[in-house]
């Protein structure tokens, strides 16, 4: 009798019990292989956006005081329960190709109440140099060195070891600037040589996790900014163990009004990020992520399924130091 060539149905079935777990077990490889993709990818992105930011930053607080006064040079609005605020002085605005005196600022007449509350303040001129840096008014000229939404820090130019005040601009004309202050600058009233002197600011907003520059996107997912200022007391040089606001922290207090803490002697400005992933990690096994606390912020209890970066910059400030302020 001719047998018939072909298969059996149980050498089919086999076959495809085979061939379904070959499937699977390709599709188990994707799936995770897509996973570790997106985790990698994420991460990979979350370091882009800190090494952008603390480039930018590292630059603009370099160049922090330039032509201004040193006590104008940073201020920063210490938190402990959140992301802190950082100012620093506005060095586009300035133009260095005029024949300039350091220590520009625009002098207060009037309007400045001591506290943190907005403030209309009233000024000789808007304009530190010669020419105007800012559009506020979108009429295609430029009338002001203060960019609203961006920063402005006051100061005593008399006395400068008073602290300093900073707050965001909310309006500026050629004599007057608005400005939401956080701050005063001590107690002491007189003697009274205030000044004002335009400023970036940055700052994290807690609900959308954004870090912002003069109220635009600067990076997403960025989850805490905290700053340190670390000074040189005795003049040796160096930074020592003691030498910075604040008893046995690592972070500046909220105002530091004492004249010991004056910016002529301000060494070193110490800058933490902490940026988070855009999403959760895919590998639902994963609930090890927890708050990244950096300097005197303390870390909200417990976990999640987030992966986080920090990136911690340490910046010289070239501009401060050697002059004469009188404390």
């Amino acid at each position: 009798m001719r047998r018939s060539d072909g298969f059996t149905l149980i050498e089919l079935l086999v076959a495809t019990a085979v061939m379904v777990v070959v499937v699977l077990y390709l599709l188990q490889t994707f799936t995770v292989q897509h996973r570790t993709y997106e985790v990698v990818d994420q991460v990979s992105e979350a370091q882009q956006n800190l090494r952008a930011v603390a480039a930018l930053m590292e630059h603009e607080v370099r160049h922090g005081g330039f032509m201004v006064p040193e006590g104008a040079a940073v201020c920063v609005v210490d938190v402990t329960n959140g992301p802190d605020m950082i100012f620093v002085s506005d060095a586009d605005a300035i133009d260095p190709t005029g024949e300039l005196e350091p220590d520009l600022g625009a002098r207060v007449t009037a309007g400045f109440n001591n506290d943190s509350t907005p403030d209309t303040l009233t000024v000789d001129s808007t304009t530190l140099d010669a020419l105007a840096f800012y559009d506020n008014d979108g009429d295609g000229t430029n009338d002001t060195d203060f960019q609203v939404n961006g920063g402005a820090i006051l100061v005593d130019a008399d006395d400068q070891g008073r602290g300093r005040a900073c707050g965001a601009v909310t309006a500026a004309t050629a004599t007057t600037v608005a400005v939401d202050f956080q701050n005063g600058i001590g107690t002491t009233v007189n003697p009274q040589e205030l000044v004002v002197v335009p400023a970036h600011v940055y700052r994290v907003d807690t609900a959308t996790l954004q870090l912002t520059r003069d109220g635009r996107l600067l990076a997403p997912d960025i989850e805490d900014l905290q700053v340190a200022l670390f000074y040189d007391l005795d003049e040796d040089g160096g930074v020592d163990a003691n030498e910075y606001p604040g008893s046995g922290g690592s972070e500046p207090v909220f105002n530091p009004a004492a004249s010991t803490w004056t910016d002529a002697l301000l060494r070193e400005v110490r800058i933490n990020f902490v940026a988070r992933s855009r999403a959760e990690d895919p590998n639902r096994e994963y609930d090890q992520g927890a708050f990244q606390a950096t300097g005197n912020r303390a870390a909200p209890a417990g976990t999640d399924r987030f992966r986080r970066r920090v990136h911690q910059a340490t910046i010289r400030i070239r501009n401060v130091g050697g002059r004469d302020i009188g404390i």
